[in-house]
């Protein structure tokens, strides 16, 4: 790490431990979380590997684990590729900016919906409207940090860690329906590689827990990887809102 960085740092762990006893929030770690947004921000495009393992609520078993993997492709401000597998099934979701396509491998179905313009836009709109969550989405926002900040009592720095062998910034903090844990890499790029979250409001406080591998930055991704092709025989359904599903 640079001369200056340390220096930094030292600095915010000395006016850090003073905010703390107010407020109680670690400025080093919004300084890392900062970095880190700022620099997913800058991407033109980018890939990244998530695997994710979640709690599910079982009336005689309590909590379940589960697990899925997407390969996730951002093609700028309008295009978006995720490939998933695993207990929610194998399927695709592509956006072109325009349409949201979504096919079922298993069950050879596919869906379509009009959508917002942008991968962020697109995404609250999915959301909001059908419930449905995206890797990655928490750190593409930018207010990401903003937002933590906004609704946090605490967020620390406990320190240094390794995660897969990278050197990461353990940051962890709670706000009112939940805690959350991120693992910052220690490089220049300051990716995520490492999340959990622990929902307190709810029975038995199950967990989400993703870690990010295999990212690569700026690639040049072809436009037609996210248009979709209808396969040969699939048959096309509609999405419920949640709205109807109430």
């Amino acid at each position: 790490m640079k001369l200056k960085f340390l220096s930094f740092i030292l600095f915010c762990l000395i006016s850090g431990k003073i905010n703390a006893q107010s407020s109680r929030i670690d400025t080093v770690a919004v300084s890392v979380l900062d970095r880190m947004s700022a620099m997913i921000g800058e991407l033109s495009s980018c890939s990244v590997h998530v695997k994710s393992n979640y709690d599910v609520s079982s009336l005689t078993l309590g909590l379940v684990k589960h697990s899925d993997e997407e390969h996730v492709y951002i093609g700028g401000p309008d295009k978006l590729l995720i490939r998933s597998e695993g207990d929610k099934g194998n399927k695709y979701m592509l956006y072109n900016g325009k349409t949201l396509s979504y096919y079922s491998i298993d069950k050879n179905h596919y869906s379509q919906v009009a959508v917002p313009s942008t991968v962020m836009e697109m995404i609250d709109h999915m959301n909001k409207t059908y419930g449905i969550v995206f890797p990655v989405a928490d750190f593409l926002y930018p207010g990401f940090v903003d937002d933590i900040l906004s609704a946090s009592s605490d967020l620390v720095l406990l320190g240094m860690t390794k995660v897969d062998g990278k050197d990461c910034y353990h940051i962890a903090g709670a706000a009112k329906d939940k805690t959350f844990q991120f693992w910052i890499a220690d490089d220049p790029f300051y990716l995520p590689v490492k999340m959990v979250i622990v929902y307190t409001n709810k029975p038995l406080n199950p967990q989400f827990e993703a870690t990010y591998s295999e990212w690569q930055l700026n690639p040049n991704l072809p436009a037609g990887i996210f248009d979709f092709k209808v396969p040969p025989g699939a048959k096309k359904i509609k999405l419920t809102p949640l709205a109807a599903k109430k």
